[in-house]
């Protein structure tokens, strides 16, 4: 079962790579952190794989995925931001509800956020699973 499924994603993964190049790894990584469904240390992963390995391109290559990545992660956060900026509170109980997280939840991340400022942002960026919410108290 799960062999399938793997095979089916990178079927996906791939198809989008050879179809749009470093174009389809912006679209990845935007779709990540505007959603945090997926992981982007899989997209670049496979990314350098399937653009660079399977293609035969030189390393030097890695520095316009770097770039790519980074505009599309950009994107992705600044989606997540504005989405709660211009919602406001009821956007955010609103999404809070679809994805199961407790209300007290948001307040404390609130709270935090007022506490420690930007370094708490700074911090929750780098962290897997953290980089898309902190956008969110942002």
């Amino acid at each position: 079962m799960f062999t399938e499924l793997e095979t089916f994603i990178l079927s996906i993964i791939q198809t989008l790579f050879d179809a749009w190049g470093w174009l389809g790894v912006a679209a990845l990584l935007t779709f990540e952190n505007a959603t945090g469904i997926t992981p982007s240390e899989i997209i670049l992963g496979l990314a350098g794989w399937m653009l660079i390995a399977e293609h035969q391109l030189p390393p030097s290559m890695i520095f316009l995925g770097g770039l790519y990545a980074a505009i599309g992660s950009v994107i992705g956060a600044s989606i997540t931001y504005w989405v709660a900026r211009l919602g406001g509170r009821p956007m955010i109980n609103k999404l809070a509800r679809w994805a199961r997280i407790n209300p007290v939840h948001v307040t404390r991340v609130e709270y935090q956020l007022q506490r420690w400022g930007i370094g708490l942002v700074l911090v929750g960026r780098v962290i897997p699973g953290i980089r898309t919410l902190i956008s969110i108290p942002a």
